[in-house]
């Protein structure tokens, strides 16, 4: 019988195809899609307050409701990519995106708009992790952090456009035109995905679909040939190797020496989240409250999501050079500082931008670098559920963050307090990396390299 053929060592050791790039692109796009509705109900927000009469603070539900869904969508839909496929699961969640998306335009009051929210979060909750854990799974490892944090450059770019979008066509055509827009998309998205998008090889292998992913190897690399015959595998020297006969489970999270460092990844993602719902979500209003134009109010918030993608672009680079543990630590500090100065532009304009921008930077920047470190955390028989329930418990809790935004404002606190209180997350987040950094890695893929090897050669 003819040797397991390693698809791990294939794709680390040929150049990128052009299959591998158009992984990435698509999962860019998709990523676009997740971030575009994460803004725009911020964008919306001063509109739909004035159309509906609403008082300060009365939206903070809705957001709420909707970092809610997400959290929990993140925890029981993100581990069906372990069982169905990352691309199946994948495609169910955008198609049910643009259903409610077109529902959400048609909400006549804050219930309805609340309800949908949370059924919007709730099928975009994996999209994060298994776009991140889909590319990572394809990207060679002398690449891997470079192309999965470019790719979740998408999700600042959709984000940004959200707020351009915002500010051109509600003046003409109501708040409602922006989720008609949120309903079309992902339709197009859907039809991307089902023609190009190609099921994660790492799953193939784990359920011996040999013919598909001798499919896709012979994409990779187009000068081996396979025959009709072969078996694959998974064998590294790092944590990407899988059991072939096992899936996902939660409490596997938590076992071979993987307790500590699911809790502080959890903490970290927790705390970043806190901070970024609350920005997402309240910092068009905010910065409309230091007196700027509307306009120009709304096109300075955006900032946030340029210094997002700069943070997201540098942040991958750096982190293949110095490590993740080191930048991210560094970058949570830098973030800590940026979202308190922002207080402190007072009604300059290239003051609020700058401070913004470093606030973007950090928070939304280190936020995509979580996500691929947490793919590269778990073996791939648990990676989706690793990552689905890190960004879920995450999610869950940071609810607080557009909540306690919501009564801040309603309350009228003064604008300093509110963003020094959003700014300390970020240290305590620093001080979760650095325990990580601290922890030991698990030893589970050594020892699931081994059980595989002695499998495929028996």
């Amino acid at each position: 019988m003819a040797e397991p053929i390693n698809v791990v060592e294939i794709i680390d050791t040929h150049k990128i195809s052009w299959l591998q790039i158009r992984v990435a692109i698509l999962g860019a796009i998709t990523l676009m899609l997740d971030g575009f509705d994460n803004q725009m109900i911020g964008y919306v927000a001063p509109a739909l307050k004035s159309a509906w009469h609403l008082s300060a603070g009365a939206l903070g539900p809705v957001f709420s409701a909707g970092v809610f869904g997400v959290g929990l969508g993140s925890i029981l839909i993100g581990p069906f990519g372990d069982r169905f496929g990352r691309v199946k699961t994948l495609l169910f969640t955008v198609l049910c995106f643009a259903l409610f998306s077109l529902l959400l335009a048609q909400a006549t009051s804050i219930n309805e708009l609340t309800v949908l929210r949370f059924f919007i979060g709730l099928v975009l909750g994996a999209v994060i992790p298994l776009v991140v854990v889909l590319c990572n799974e394809y990207a060679p490892l002398r690449h891997r952090a470079k192309m999965v944090t470019m790719m979740t450059c998408g999700y600042a770019v959709g984000a940004a456009s959200g707020g351009f979008l915002s500010v051109h066509m509600v003046p003409l055509f109501g708040w409602t035109s922006v989720f008609y827009v949120g309903a079309v998309l992902p339709l197009l998205l859907g039809i991307a995905l089902m023609l190009w998008m190609p099921e994660s090889i790492r799953f193939l292998t784990l359920r011996n679909d040999n013919a598909r992913i001798a499919a896709i190897l012979s994409k990779i690399a187009p000068s081996l040939s396979f025959p009709v015959e072969a078996r694959f595998m998974m064998l590294t020297t790092g944590r990407d190797t899988g059991k072939n006969d096992a899936f996902s489970h939660v409490r596997e999270l938590f076992t071979e020496n993987r307790t500590r460092i699911t809790l502080l990844l959890w903490t970290c993602l927790f705390m970043n989240l806190v901070v970024l719902n609350f920005m997402n979500n309240w910092l068009p209003t905010l910065v409309i409250q230091t007196g700027l134009p509307v306009p120009q109010a709304l096109r300075t918030a955006t900032m946030l999501q340029f210094g997002g993608f700069i943070g997201i672009v540098l942040m991958g680079l750096f982190a293949d050079r110095f490590g993740y543990y080191k930048v991210l630590a560094a970058v949570f500090a830098l973030g800590c500082v940026g979202i308190a100065m922002i207080s402190q532009a007072g009604t300059s304009q290239a003051g609020l931008m700058v401070t913004i921008f470093m606030g973007g930077f950090a928070v939304i920047g280190s936020q995509m670098t979580l996500g691929a470190l947490s793919a590269t955390l778990y073996p791939t028989r648990i990676r989706a559920t690793g990552s689905s329930w890190a960004f879920g418990v995450a999610r869950l809790l940071s609810v607080v963050g557009p909540f306690v935004g919501g009564l801040m404002i309603a309350r009228h606190w003064p604008l300093a307090t509110i963003f020094y209180c959003a700014a300390a997350p970020m240290l305590f987040a620093m001080v979760a990396v650095l325990l990580m950094m601290r922890s030991r890695q698990p030893p589970s893929t050594r020892q699931e390299a081994r059980v595989q090897t002695s499998r495929g050669l028996s």
